[in-house]
Formats: structure tokens, C-alpha cells, sequence
């Protein structure tokens, strides 16, 4: 918007934050998928030429020997991405009792990577940043799997416990 322009309410309802969430608890596991990234329910369909603040919370549960890894799978768009999350190896701390906290600012391409403690205890990460899309944008979609392959439960945890909210900024 500039001085002088009459908005629209396209325009204003563009602005409004969006929120899509994960329904159902999704788990993958060695005689699954292993490590090879699965979409979620986490999908969007972005307007081209704009420019989008996102926050995506997780809630996962992963053995410590497996963890949980996401990625987005995205075409015509540049993602600016920061990370925060529990370090690998986390299965030797209580989970009540923390462990060590790993913060990134990963590569578009890279893989994310958070710490488990077995399928009963439920974790959090954190994934934010901007996305700017081009003329022709493809859908943006979460994606996980674990990080190292078990036979043991790894879960994104659904029921409204993992949200991806994003605003058009620009």
C-alpha cells in the first residue's frame, strides 16, 4: 500500500494470517518409509509474486536412536528459514528435564533434524522465517521422516498439536 491508494478488500483480506494444521497423528518407521521424506498434511497453495511470513510449530515423538527429521518440498518460492529444536541424541536426558537445544538457519535444501525420546514423549520444534514466491509458485508442503532409520514409532503428532500459520506481507 501507499499514501494515496485506495485499498481494496482483496488487498486487506490478503494481510489476514492463515493456519493450516495437522488433523491426524501421521508415523512412519523402518518397514515404512525409514528415512525417506513422506507430505504430511501441511499443504499450501501461495499467491505468485508475494511475500509471506510463516511460523510452523511441530509436536513430534521419535525414538532417540531414530529422532525426527522434516523438510519442506517447495518449488517457485525462496525460503528464509530458522530453526530451533532439540539436538540429536536427546534419548539420555529425562524428557522433563531438558537436554541441549540446536538453533539454524538451514538451507532451503537441507534437512531439519530434532532430537527423540521414544514414541510416548511428545517434543516441539520450531520452524520460521519468510517465504517469497515467484510467478508461478507450486504448493509448499511439510514433509518428516526419521532421521535415522528404526523400527521403532516416529510420529508428527496431529489433533491440532502441529500448525503452520503464514501472512502475506507483501
Amino acid at each position: 500500500m501507499y499514501a494515496g491508494q485506495i485499498a481494496t478488500a482483496d488487498q486487506w483480506n490478503a494481510l489476514i494470517p492463515r493456519m493450516v494444521t495437522q488433523e491426524n497423528d501421521q508415523t512412519v518407521t523402518s518397514a515404512t518409509t525409514g528415512t525417506t521424506l513422506v507430505d504430511s498434511e501441511i499443504s499450501v497453495q501461495l499467491e505468485p509474486n508475494a511475500l509471506y511470513e510463516y511460523r510452523l510449530w511441530l509436536s513430534y515423538s521419535a525414538d532417540g536412536a531414530a529422532d525426527f527429521k522434516w523438510a519442506w518440498d517447495l518449488t517457485g518460492m525462496l525460503i528464509c528459514s530458522f530453526t530451533q529444536a532439540n539436538a540429536a541424541g536427546l534419548s539420555t536426558a529425562s524428557v522433563n528435564d531438558g537436554g541441549d537445544v540446536i538453533l539454524r538457519r538451514p538451507a532451503a535444501t537441507t534437512n531439519r533434524i530434532a532430537g527423540g525420546s521414544g514414541a510416548v514423549n511428545f517434543h516441539s520444534a520450531y520452524d520460521w522465517g519468510t517465504l517469497q514466491t515467484d510467478a508461478a509458485p507450486g504448493p509448499i508442503t511439510l514433509q518428516f521422516a526419521q532421521n535415522t532409520s528404526s523400527a521403532n514409532d516416529t510420529i508428527l503428532r496431529g489433533g491440532n498439536q502441529t500448525r503452520f500459520l503464514y501472512q502475506r506481507i507483501r
